[in-house]
């Protein structure tokens, strides 16, 4: 099912209203904060939204204090990996993700649980999803990243059709597809408006990338490839931005393969990964792999840093599926990277809320916290636009209008064995 008809096509059975009193509601937009509001939630949607004195309360409606606490939309991680057959989606949303991108997994298996999820079946996050990426080669990932080969443009031209007639949600494309399929499959995305994101291939310039329409830009590893100076970096932003192009620099990813952050091997949130996955993680480890080097990853940063002088948007990724990542948490070490490189709080925050759902075609049902809005949305025990960590200190979830407590939040974390 396309991604965009998918809040149409699922409607959950009516539940309680619920009111969230004397909250703060933060205005990502605009990097300020409302004190001392109610919101109210009716169904999937927010109803009510203003001071106390105007905002009538339903008679039946569950009552959450918000007194003290911050809410803000819910979080999006816009590049992930759902290839484990263990199900790490109620994770993500115990850490204020409520939603996601995945960039290709087993497409079955993932499509189930996004139905029992948009059924209510489920706890989890909105999934949107490519299915198999299209590389122009075998095994890219093994055995947990199914792919489609298409080694020349005829070949790209049926791999269109397979992922058309799957249903999928977008295109995305790996770093070894050549020219010519690269191309074809471009002209069919563009054709039947379908995105096309992904690794750019290495094949084309990030100029080319831009010219054929892909949409986000990922890692931004070919964006070096491209543009050697400050100026030229600079100048093909402020093109993306034109395009309607994203980028997703993935910092964490970059940090990660430089092996840059001391004990990330003892990280104590690891707990929240299952035994069986973190057991594949010694085979994978890239620790005496040379992997990026750290004059690579200071050109990210600076890269990132030079987004803000155009009206490019970033959009926050994290390769989660990787071995050393955690579903959700690591979104949080994503947003304090983009915050390290010089965006922002506020700025960050947009990168996980407003620019998701404006890139998906969603900014008229989320993304911000407003009347009429799915409610998606994060309660914090701290103001995030003073300081990005307070993303972490999470009081309570609401997910699709579902109030998940802290207690409810720490119940799924501790169910990972």
């Amino acid at each position: 099912m396309r991604f965009f008809a998918l809040l149409a096509a699922c409607s959950l059975p009516a539940a309680a209203a619920i009111a969230i009193q004397d909250v703060t509601v933060v205005d990502v937009r605009a990097g300020r904060t409302h004190p001392h509001q109610t919101v109210v939630i009716d169904g999937e949607r927010i109803m009510a939204l203003g001071v106390p004195d105007a905002t009538r309360i339903p008679a039946n409606a569950r009552l959450v204090n918000g007194n003290g606490k911050f809410l803000i939309p819910g979080l999006w991680d816009m590049h992930v990996h759902l290839w484990y057959p263990e199900n790490q989606l109620p994770v993500f949303l115990a850490f204020g993700v409520t939603g996601v991108q995945d960039m290709g997994s087993d497409y079955g298996r993932l499509t189930a649980w996004r139905n029992e999820i948009e059924s209510g079946k489920a706890a989890g996050p909105h999934v949107v999803t490519s299915g198999p990426p299209v590389s122009g080669e075998d095994a890219v990932g093994g055995d947990k990243l199914p792919v489609i080969v298409a080694r020349s443009a005829s070949e790209a031209r049926k791999a269109f059709d397979q992922l058309w007639d799957l249903n999928v949600d977008f295109v995305s494309v790996l770093p070894g597809l050549s020219r010519d399929a690269y191309f074809a499959l471009a002209e069919l995305a563009r054709h039947w408006d379908l995105r096309l994101v992904g690794d750019m291939p290495s094949s084309i310039s990030a100029h080319e990338a831009l010219d054929a329409r892909q949409l986000s830009l990922e890692h931004l590893a070919g964006v070096m490839k491209s543009v050697s100076t400050d100026v030229e970096a600079v100048e093909f932003f402020r093109r993306c931005a034109t395009l309607g192009a994203r980028v997703s620099p993935m910092l964490t990813w970059w940090r990660r393969t430089a092996n840059l952050d001391e004990g990330r091997k003892s990280d104590p949130r690891f707990k929240y990964v299952p035994a069986s996955i973190r057991k594949l993680w010694a085979a994978q480890d890239r620790e005496d792999d040379p992997g990026a080097s750290k004059d690579q990853v200071e050109r990210v940063y600076r890269l990132v840093a030079l987004t803000k002088d155009t009206q490019v948007e970033v959009l926050a990724g994290t390769d989660t599926g990787d071995p050393f990542t955690i579903p959700g948490a690591t979104l949080h070490d994503e947003l304090e990277q983009l915050v390290a490189a010089g965006l922002t709080p506020r700025e960050a925050l947009e990168a996980a809320t407003i620019a998701p759902s404006r890139f998906l075609g969603w900014d008229q049902d989320m993304g911000t916290v407003e009347v009429g809005k799915v409610a998606d949305l994060v309660l914090l025990n701290a103001n995030p636009l003073a300081d990005i960590n307070n993303t972490r200190k999470i009081a309570g979830v609401f997910a699709r209008g579902k109030y998940y407590s802290r207690r409810a939040l720490d119940g799924i974390l501790a169910g990972v064995k």
